[in-house]
C-alpha cells in the first residue's frame, strides 16, 4: 500500500511538474514582457485593491477543500451538502466586496482602487463553485488533470492579459489576468472532474466538514495577516512606487516557493492523509519531501541572492534596479519559508490543525508588529523583521514539528546535508568566476549567462556524484 502511494504520488508529481513548469515559463515571459509595460505604480495599486479582498477570497472556502481530502468514507449527499453551503457562503463574500471597496480606499486614500476591488468579487462565486470537485481531484490524486487545468487557464489568461496591457489597460492587466484565470479553471475543474451536486442541502452532513475548515480556515486567515501586514504598513508610508519596487522583488523572489513548493505540498497533503496511522511510512515520507524540496529549490535561491542584481538589470531593465537589493535578499528569507511550507500540512493531516492555527497567529502578532516598527526606516529597513523574526519563528517551528514525529534534530540536518554542501560548493564557485573575470572583461549579459550556466552544472555533478540514493529512488520510481 505505501509503495503504491508513493508511486501514486511520484507519478502524480511529475505530471503537475510538467503542467506547472510549462505554465511557470510561459508566465515568467509574460511576468516580464508586462513588467516591461506597466509601471512600478500598477504593482502598488493592485496589491492595495486585493489586499483585504483577497483576504476574504481564502476565508471564504472555510478550508472545506482540506476537509474534503482529510476526511474517509464521504457519500454524495454530504459533499452535495458542503457543495451549496460554500455557493451561499462565496456569494455574501462577494457582496461584501463592494463595501470593502470604499473601506479599502479610505485606509490607502487613493480612490482608484474602488471599482478594482469591485471588479475582483466574481473571483469568490468562481472559488465557491468549485471548492468540491477540484479536491475531488486531488483526493484521487488526479494530478495530471489538475496540471493540465493549471496550464490551460495559464496560458488563456496570461494572453488576456498581454492584450489588455498592450491596449494601455495599465493595472486592469493584473486584476483581469485573476479574472479570466478563475472562469478558466471553474470550466475546466467540472468538465475534469464530471462532479455535479444533487439538489440536497443538509446543514447536518456538512457541519463536520466546516468544524474541520473552519479551523483551517482561521489559520490561513491569520496567515494571511502576516503575509500582508508589510503591504498594509508599508502602503500607508511609502510612496506607492516604493511598494511597487518591494512587492515585485517579493514575487520574484516567491517563484521557487509558490511554483515548486506548492505543488510537492499539493501532492503531499493526499498521502499524508492516507499515511496518517502509520508512523513509521509518515515520517520516512515527511524526510523524503523535506529532501527533495531543498535539493531543489535551496541552489534556486542561491543563484537569486548570488546573481539577483545582475538578473534585475539584464532582464528587466533599469527601471526596477531599486528592486534588486530586496529581492536578493528575500531570496534567502525563502530557503526558511520553503523548509516550512509542508509542516502545516503534516499537522492537518494527522488531525490538528490547531498546531497550525497558533503558529500563524504568533506570526500574525509578532510580523506585523515588526513591519510597524521599520517601515518608516525606509524601504530596505523591510528586511530587518524577515531575517530576525521570521527565521527565528521558522527554526522553532520546525523544531516543534520534528519533536512531535518523533525525529531528532541530527536525523533532519543530515537529511538534507546534500544540498547544503552543493549550495556551499556554488558559492566557492561564483567567487572564483569574479575572481578570474574582471567586470569589463565581458559582454554582461554572457557573465550573466556564464554564471547560471557555471552554478547550475557545479551543483548537478555534486548531487549525481554525492547522492546515489535519491538518484537511485527516483529512477526506480520512474520505472
Amino acid at each position: 500500500m505505501t509503495r503504491l502511494l508513493q508511486k501514486q504520488a511520484f507519478i502524480g508529481a511529475s505530471w503537475l511538474g510538467v503542467f506547472k513548469l510549462f505554465s511557470q515559463i510561459i508566465s515568467w515571459i509574460v511576468t516580464i514582457l508586462i513588467a516591461r509595460i506597466l509601471l512600478p505604480d500598477d504593482y502598488g495599486l493592485s496589491a492595495m485593491a486585493t489586499i483585504i479582498t483577497s483576504y476574504a477570497e481564502i476565508f471564504s472556502e472555510l478550508g472545506l477543500g482540506a476537509s474534503i481530502i482529510q476526511k474517509s468514507g464521504q457519500t454524495k449527499k454530504e459533499l452535495s451538502s458542503v457543495f451549496w453551503f460554500a455557493f451561499f457562503v462565496s456569494i455574501f463574500f462577494a457582496l461584501l466586496c463592494f463595501p470593502f471597496s470604499y473601506i479599502t480606499a479610505e485606509i490607502f486614500n487613493e480612490d482608484r482602487i474602488i471599482p478594482l476591488t469591485q471588479a475582483v468579487s466574481i473571483l469568490f462565486i468562481f472559488s465557491g463553485l468549485q471548492i468540491v470537485p477540484l479536491n475531488i481531484l486531488k483526493k484521487e490524486m488526479n494530478f495530471k488533470m489538475v496540471g493540465m487545468i493549471e496550464l490551460k487557464s495559464t496560458i488563456i489568461s496570461c494572453l488576456g492579459m498581454l492584450i489588455i496591457a498592450y491596449m494601455g489597460g495599465g493595472v486592469w492587466a493584473l486584476i483581469g489576468g485573476r479574472i479570466i484565470r478563475g472562469f478558466v479553471r471553474l470550466l475546466l475543474v467540472y468538465n475534469a472532474a464530471k462532479w455535479y451536486p444533487l439538489m440536497h442541502m443538509d446543514f447536518r452532513e456538512a457541519k463536520q466538514y466546516i468544524k474541520f475548515g473552519i479551523t483551517v480556515a482561521v489559520g490561513t486567515s491569520l496567515f494571511y495577516i502576516f503575509e500582508n501586514s508589510d503591504k498594509y504598513f508599508a502602503g500607508r508610508v511609502w510612496p506607492i512606487k516604493d511598494l511597487g519596487y518591494y512587492l515585485f522583488a517579493m514575487q520574484l523572489a516567491q517563484i521557487p516557493t509558490e511554483k515548486i513548493v506548492v505543488l510537492i505540498n499539493q501532492v503531499s497533503y493526499s498521502v499524508f492523509s492516507k499515511l496518517q496511522h502509520d508512523k513509521e511510512q509518515f515520517n520516512k515520507f515527511y524526510l523524503n519531501l523535506i529532501k527533495i524540496a531543498a535539493t531543489i529549490v535551496l541552489p534556486m535561491f542561491i543563484c537569486g541572492y548570488l546573481i539577483g542584481e545582475e538578473i534585475v538589470k539584464v532582464v528587466l531593465g533599469e527601471k526596477w534596479m531599486p528592486s534588486a537589493y530586496l529581492f536578493k535578499n528575500l531570496c534567502l528569507v525563502q530557503i526558511a519559508t520553503s523548509l516550512n511550507a509542508i509542516n502545516n500540512f503534516v499537522h492537518m493531516s494527522q488531525g490538528y490543525p490547531k498546531r497550525g492555527m497558533f503558529y500563524n497567529a504568533l506570526l500574525a502578532v509578532f510580523m506585523s508588529i515588526s513591519f510597524y516598527l521599520v517601515v518608516d526606516h525606509g524601504m530596505n529597513a523591510i528586511l530587518y523583521p524577515w531575517f530576525t523574526t521570521y527565521i527565528i519563528m521558522s527554526v522553532i517551528w520546525i523544531y516543534y514539528t520534528i519533536n512531535k514525529l518523533g525525529i531528532n534534530v541530527y536525523k533532519y540536518i543530515k537529511n538534507i546535508t546534500i544540498p547544503i554542501a552543493g549550495i556551499l560548493l556554488m558559492l566557492v564557485t561564483h567567487e572564483f568566476i569574479c575572481a578570474v573575470i574582471l567586470p569589463g572583461d565581458i559582454n554582461e549579459n554572457y557573465f550573466l549567462l556564464l554564471k547560471i550556466f557555471s552554478l547550475t552544472i557545479v551543483y548537478l555533478c555534486f548531487v549525481y556524484i554525492f547522492d546515489n540514493e535519491l538518484i537511485k529512488g527516483i529512477k526506480k520510481l520512474r520505472k
